[in-house]
């Protein structure tokens, strides 16, 4: 199947139906979708004062950039752009008829989806002040929450506004039908724009924006095929690719579907190409693909509301979060390894895929993977982290272009060298700013006196930048101001360059660059409307005070056992995430079985001890892992595994069987999140104090929950270097699963089983 065929496979299997728009109402799109880039670059992300600080610097004052608006207002505009794209661009009903033209009513609609959130934008000063709500406030509040469950039913589906509309009804029976304070609580407190709001604002559009970059510009692919090159030639290598390369890109889209229809579209092909089934290729890619939201640095858009809920910085969750991540690809890996013996597959011939050479000269490309897991990790805010990577995305974007002439060695230099100047402090700002001038009049030295370089496009956007960096330097900014300016200019670079380019590969930068802008805006529109919408039910729960007892009956109907009630909260998170987004799936278990959880543990160790520099418990993290872990999986779990269809009409395979092979490479999934909770110090962040003794533990405990994988992968395969008889395979599942307590003695009979395996298997074999 040729590429272009692939990708139209893919269109087909979108899961929400758009219209098709006349070019006025597309342009009208465009500008919603760019103003939302804009208002949250400007405001939330305090662009304006980082430019008037600039300028202030050298000797200008320009009073308009001091302009502030508060959070509130912020959240109201970007979710009235939202219900301008929602109502212009998804139809009442996913027919055909409704596809083809807006009619009257959308256009009323999309009107009042502006005007209900814009009033609380020009308001909300007004009650900031005083606190008093009026009745207008009453109408307006209720038509705001009424058009955003609207929009979330046409881009979601019915599930979550039943779900919504229930606790709504609950709500106002509760207080009395108290309309005022329905509204105050829904509407200016929490409710639509509360924490899940927020935290979508301030943090996940800028990871939205990042990975509609790293698609549009071509670094998605470049993963996707260095990957394949890779892997594709030995045993199961196209399997084994889509691990790798949906892990990786699992970080940029943080989407089960959106990364199988983007990277399956290569790697499933490839994967029937080779031998395997259309069930088994259709079931790697959707398991791989979930576990993107696992993966840190950048994971799915619940991470950030865990981290805001948790009151536990970003970047020490994504500490928690590695070892959890390793064991699940691991056991993907692992089962993908012993499938592939069992069907007997070799690898595909070298020629097949495009020189590994050519890749690892290219390796530069993934530097912005690098600088936003070192600038998460380093504590710097994840916004600006994302930003500053996407600056440098823009830039190898550029340079690894090679129909533009130019000595990549020293282009590649350029980048690395100004990338690292850039995250130095204040205190060595003149020399760094001296070094940043030497090395843009090396750059231009050598384009007049050698061939190496010349004066195209690479060498203008590469000067933009260095020059760019070495004048903040000089001007003493912050290292977060310099961060979120090198990000920001990239764009406004990538677009001058682009569009004085004479190139083809200049003009296509240009348009991916706008487009990018365009897709990040559009893209939004599903987080969120969910995280809006799940907002509401958090609302409700904390005006009821239904969020302390429902946690209480779940305890009550366990009659208080730990881990019946773990099994309950892993049903009720499966079965919610089988219609519910991961987000409003975790905001609404993490709020209702979660404390529930907590209050199970309440006074038994380590669960009662904080979490070392933090005053949350253990058992408040394990449980808030715990709902995360299995929100994520309901996308591959049957009956509704919207990932697992998508991979099942890739493959054309059935999909039952698909969906049923997907929960069995998932495996680390399911089980992991009760070993973790029983050895809380595999998060790492839970550890006191660093020892010989608690490293080896932890060492040990990673190392038989990778024996448990690996026992129940020969069990549920039925293969270790042949077919194993039946009675055999459930011997060694019910070893594994006994090891899964990770006691020593179940573990040590584990180890036994698979040397003897090695030692004595063939008379084993069936």
């Amino acid at each position: 199947m040729e590429i272009e065929e692939k990708f139209e496979k893919a269109e087909e299997i979108v899961l929400e139906k758009t219209r098709t728009l006349p070019p006025k109402l597309e342009n009208v799109i465009k500008i919603a979708a760019i103003l939302i880039g804009i208002y949250e670059i400007l405001f939330i992300f305090n662009f304006n004062y980082t430019l008037y600080d600039l300028f202030s610097k050298i000797g200008i004052s320009i009073s308009p950039l001091k302009i502030t608006f508060q959070t509130k207002q912020g959240e109201a505009f970007v979710l009235a752009m939202i219900l301008l794209i929602t109502y212009l661009l998804y139809p009442v009903k996913k027919k055909e008829q409704y596809l083809k033209k807006v009619p009257w009513y959308d256009y009323i609609l999309a009107a009042l989806g502006v005007v209900s959130s814009m009033y609380l934008f020009f308001v909300y000063q007004r009650y900031a002040t005083y606190a008093e709500v009026y009745m207008t406030d009453v109408v307006f509040g209720v038509m705001a929450i009424i058009l955003v469950l609207e929009a979330t039913r046409r881009v979601l589906g019915w599930v979550l506004p039943l779900v919504v509309v229930v606790f709504l009804l609950y709500g106002i029976n509760n207080i009395g039908f108290n309309w005022i304070r329905f509204t105050q609580q829904l509407y200016f407190d929490e409710g639509i724009f509360g924490i899940p709001f927020f935290v979508m604002t301030i943090y996940v559009f800028a990871f939205v924006f990042f990975g509609a970059f790293l698609l549009k510009i071509g670094i998605s692919d470049y993963i996707t095929e260095f990957m394949i090159s890779l892997f594709g030639s030995r045993p199961g290598g196209p399997a084994k690719s889509a691990v790798v390369s949906s892990g990786l890109m699992g970080t940029v889209s943080g989407s089960s579907v959106a990364n199988v229809l983007t990277t399956g579209t290569f790697t499933i092909p490839l994967m029937k190409k080779a031998g395997y089934p259309p069930e088994v290729a259709g079931a790697v890619e959707p398991v791989a693909s979930t576990g993107g939201q696992l993966m840190p640095p950048i994971m799915g858009a619940a991470a950030f509301i865990m981290a805001e809920f948790l009151g536990i910085p970003y970047n020490k969750l994504i500490i928690a979060a590695v070892l959890p991540a390793l064991v699940y690809y691991s056991g993907v890996y692992l089962f993908i390894d012993l499938e592939t013996k069992r069907l007997g597959l070799k690898g595909m011939p070298r020629e097949k895929f495009a020189p590994l050479n050519y890749f690892i000269r290219k390796l530069y490309i993934l530097l912005p993977i690098a600088v936003i897991t070192v600038a998460l990790v380093w504590g710097i805010p994840p916004h600006i982290s994302a930003i500053s990577s996407l600056g440098i995305a823009i830039w190898v974007a550029w340079i690894s272009k090679d129909n533009i002439k130019g000595h990549e060695g020293i282009y590649v230099a350029s980048v690395i060298i100004t990338t690292i100047l850039m995250f130095t402090g204040r205190e060595i700002a003149l020399p760094v700013t001296i070094v940043l001038i030497l090395l843009a009049l090396s750059l231009i030295v050598l384009s007049f006196s050698t061939k190496l370089l010349e004066f195209n496009e690479k060498l203008y956007i590469s000067l933009l930048f260095i020059l760019f960096i070495a004048l903040t330097k000089y001007l003493g900014m912050r290292k977060e101001q310099i961060l979120l300016m090198s990000g920001v200019m990239g764009i406004v670079f990538s677009l001058i360059v682009g569009y004085i380019s004479k190139s083809e590969d200049g003009k296509k930068m240009y348009s991916a660059t706008y487009e990018s802008m365009i897709d990040a805006g559009k893209t939004s529109t599903s987080v969120m409307l969910a995280a809006a919408s799940a907002g509401l039910i958090q609302g409700v729960l904390t005006m009821t005070g239904l969020v302390t007892s429902l946690g209480y009956r779940l305890i009550d109907l366990t009659a208080g056992n730990l881990w019946l009630l773990l099994v309950l909260t892993m049903i009720f998170s499966l079965i919610l995430g089988m219609g519910v987004p991961t987000t409003a799936n975790y905001i609404i278990t993490s709020l209702v079985a979660a404390p529930a959880i907590y209050n199970a543990v309440l006074g038994l160790q380590p669960y009662s001890s904080p979490v070392p520099g933090f005053t949350t418990p253990i058992a408040l993290l394990a449980a808030h892992f715990f709902v995360f872990y299995f929100g994520i999986l309901a996308d591959v779990t049957p009956p509704v595994a919207l990932a697992s269809y998508a991979g099942s009409a890739l493959a054309g395979g059935d999909f039952w069987k698909t969906a049923i092979n997907a929960v069995k490479y998932a495996l680390a999934g399911y089980i992991g999140p009760y070993i973790y909770f029983n050895h809380p110090e595999m998060f790492l962040i839970t550890v006191e104090k660093w020892t010989a003794t608690t490293a080896l533990q932890v060492l040990y405990d990673f190392g038989a929950t990778l024996l448990v994988m690996y026992l129940l992968a020969i069990a549920l395969t039925g293969w270790f270097q042949k077919n194993l008889r039946k009675g055999i395979r459930v011997v060694i599942g019910a070893i594994g699963f006994a090891a899964a307590s990770l006691h020593i003695v179940p573990v040590a009979i584990g180890v036994i089983t698979v040397v003897g395996l090695r030692l004595f298997g063939k008379k084993l074999m069936g």
